[in-house]
């Protein structure tokens, strides 16, 4: 546990290996001292237990900057998929974190956004690929990628919970910026960790709120509360035991299926959500039918709330 003793020699060690990776990746000045900041504060919030994992994140995936638009995609995790024709694993990945339009971050955007893509990353090394004689599936946190064995150069499927994926991340993207946030509580002999400190904590006064997937997070705003729900989706999504989420989910609901039907209700509201941007028309259509969502998935959600011993 860091206190007012150890909290300097604490982030030494990591701004240490910052600039380690920054120089073997030409970082520039401004992605380094947003490392200073994001590292740390995933080790303090996953413990030192995944200290080593969250450094391999790091150290495996470089940051890659792209100048150009993307339309609204501000920043992804990309990999691929690879064979290993001399051992094993008989498969890999080469992983990369990509900015697109570059230039127009904030320091916000840039602190949001690096811890992000990372936070999928860190959730999705231990147990990232299984396969069998047919198709090689690739997980990011709680969803799937699926490749044909004799073409890995395009996927032939993916799992359909790819938005709570996108919504569980996101929590945690808020819970890394609150733990930066408490690192002011201390001094700080780093000057440079200092001044990029000082630079956060000026832009965000209160309690931080990711942009990202706004809307979906705010539908399931309960069920991230839940002190059930995210101890365990958190453990078994970092530790790559994904497989018995429905079951245990539909377990304590108390209704078949209703994991899958969550899932699809969220992708549904997605949906709906592009089309109301798209056609004004039939805007006020599309918007009774996000609310009409919204309350199924509010009664999941208070399904699973009711069943929980703990809340």
């Amino acid at each position: 546990m860091i206190n007012e003793n150890n909290i300097n020699s604490f982030l030494n060690k990591y701004i240490d290996f910052v600039n380690n990776i920054s120089n073997n990746n030409n970082y520039q000045e401004n992605i380094k001292h947003v490392l200073y900041l994001i590292i740390p504060a995933f080790v303090v919030k996953y413990g030192f237990k995944y200290e080593n994992l969250i450094l391999k994140a790091f150290n495996e995936t470089p940051i890659v900057l792209n100048n150009h638009e993307m339309g609204n995609c501000t920043a992804f995790f990309s990999r691929i998929i690879k064979e290993n024709k001399e051992g094993l694993p008989k498969y890999y990945t080469q992983k990369l974190i990509v900015l697109n339009n570059y230039n127009n971050y904030s320091l916000i955007d840039l602190l949001d956004n690096i811890a992000h893509e990372f936070n999928h990353v860190i959730n999705s090394l231990i147990n990232e690929i299984k396969y069998d004689d047919e198709s090689v599936s690739m997980r990011t946190g709680l969803s799937y990628i699926t490749y044909n064995i004799n073409d890995l150069s395009k996927p032939s499927g993916k799992s359909e919970d790819v938005i709570l994926e996108e919504i569980i991340n996101t929590k945690q993207t808020e819970d890394v910026l609150k733990i930066i946030k408490s690192f002011s509580n201390y001094k700080i002999e780093n000057v440079e960790f200092e001044n990029a400190l000082y630079a956060v904590n000026s832009l965000i006064k209160d309690d931080y709120s990711s942009n990202a997937y706004f809307l979906q997070s705010y539908i399931c705003k309960e069920l991230m509360r839940n002190k059930t729900f995210i101890p365990t989706i958190e453990n078994l999504r970092l530790n790559g035991n994904t497989d018995d989420i429905e079951h245990w989910f539909d377990d304590i609901t108390n209704i078949k299926k209703s994991y899958q039907k969550l899932i699809a209700l969220l992708n549904e509201i997605v949906s709906l959500e592009e089309k109301t941007g798209k056609n004004s028309i039939f805007k006020k259509y599309y918007i009774n039918k996000i609310r009409q969502k919204m309350r199924d998935v509010q009664e999941i959600v208070n399904e699973f709330e009711n069943n929980c011993i703990f809340k």
